[in-house]
């Protein structure tokens, strides 16, 4: 009977102990902040900012066209300011190929009105260049930098359709070294490309395998510009790199950061959002980020 007993016991713990879709969260109260993942309480900007000492890159994801991630990130930006840090933002919405007329922009030779005309943002993207000026203007004010690190769309076409033959030798070698094959990354990110179905179809491959290598190159590129640009702004303490762009290229370490540390041994934080909602329980995953902005 003892070893009847020892056999059910021993299963049980395997059982449980085998269960990879077990992710450990905190249940939380309903309440607009900024939630501590390492300290598993509430914690406000200053405190936040404070965590960031030892830290000269942080990840921070954003929800587009959201106001209120944006006015988070703005007075994230402002106390880091008041704590006499060199602010560089390197942000998705612009390519390497921007960084001129970005640095003409932080160093007032031209204003934030004209940089929106340089970018062509209207007809780039339909997301509020009204949510983004403040954050801009906040880092030129700062004496900080602007650098772009995505690709450009016609380098995404050709990696979706996997047009190697208009690849420029540095295109192909960067094609060549996309790592497709990170599971978890697979598992977060797959669930949200089953729009793109309702795409028409340029190739016969699945929509949903191109949209994926798409997202990998997008957080591959990315990560080589931050580890990159890393090395060229990050010379005193109070220098911070901070990586702005949308959280599912962040969050659970997976993505930029994931493909980042592949690249450098420096030390980085990330923070992310969470929309409350009225019918669900708030929970937030002990892994989605070091540090979580919520908000109604």
């Amino acid at each position: 009977m003892k070893n009847v007993f020892l056999l059910i016991f021993t299963l049980f713990v395997f059982t449980a102990c085998s269960n990879k879709d077990l992710v450990l969260s905190y249940d939380l109260k309903k309440e607009e902040g900024i939630f501590s993942n390492k300290e598993g309480k509430m914690i406000n900007t200053s405190i936040l900012v404070k965590q960031f000492e030892h830290y000269p890159i942080i990840f921070v994801g954003d929800h587009h066209n959201t106001k209120k991630t944006h006015e988070f990130f703005n007075e994230l930006l402002k106390e880091m300011d008041k704590n006499g840090y060199k602010l560089n933002l390197a942000n998705e919405w612009f390519s390497p190929s921007h960084d001129k007329i970005l640095e003409e922009y932080t160093s007032d030779k031209i204003d934030s009105k004209k940089l929106k005309e340089e970018r062509q943002w209207d007809k780039f993207t339909k997301f509020k260049w009204e949510y983004l000026e403040p954050i801009y203007e906040t880092v030129k004010k700062n004496g900080g930098r602007l650098y772009g690190i995505n690709l450009t769309t016609e380098e995404r076409k050709k990696i979706s359709t996997k047009n190697t033959k208009d690849m420029s030798k540095a295109e192909k070698d960067f094609y060549d070294s996309l790592d497709l094959n990170v599971n978890a990354h697979q598992k977060l990110v797959m669930p949200y490309l089953n729009h793109c179905k309702k795409m028409p179809n340029e190739t016969n491959e699945p929509c949903e395998e191109r949209m994926y290598r798409v997202q990998v190159a997008w957080d591959s590129f990315m990560a080589n510009n931050v580890a990159e640009l890393s090395k060229k702004v990050l010379k005193t303490k109070k220098d911070k790199l901070l990586v702005f762009v949308g959280s599912m290229h962040i969050e659970y370490d997976l993505g930029i950061p994931l493909r980042f540390a592949r690249l450098s041994n420096l030390p980085f934080l990330t923070i992310s959002n969470e929309k409350i909602s009225e019918k669900e329980d708030l929970e937030i995953d002990i892994n989605k980020s070091d540090f979580v902005y919520i908000y109604n």
